[in-house]
């Protein structure tokens, strides 16, 4: 759109569940995925045009799942990774921590793309 951003429309002639894989250019002149892709789409006879901004209801719908189940991932975090009331003597009770901590370090860029 010359100004930093790019628009793609698609019309989908059947109901159905796409995943979209979006990629650039980037300064090596290699294609490469841009950040949190790919994307999981729905495509739905019912769904009024409404639907699709960012500001309709399934956009609000959407938002609200998302921060309750961020919620829930943070919380469980949280009480998996604390050593509070746990027998520090109890080495699969530790090594319960430890993995937690790992799983948490390895997904770090999808936990904050989701957060973001």
């Amino acid at each position: 759109m010359d100004n930093g951003t790019y628009m793609c429309k698609y019309t989908c002639p059947e109901e159905c569940n796409v995943e979209v894989e979006i990629k650039f250019l980037n300064d090596k002149d290699v294609m490469v995925p841009i950040r949190g892709c790919p994307f999981t789409a729905s495509f739905n006879a019912a769904a009024t045009s409404k639907d699709n901004l960012m500001t309709g209801s399934a956009m609000d719908k959407h938002i609200k799942k998302e921060i309750e189940r961020l919620t829930s991932l943070m919380s469980e975090t949280k009480k998996e990774l604390t050593t509070k009331d746990k027998d520090l003597k109890d080495v699969k009770s530790l090594l319960k921590v430890k993995e937690h901590a790992e799983s948490t370090v390895k997904n770090t860029d999808l936990i904050t793309l989701n957060i973001d």
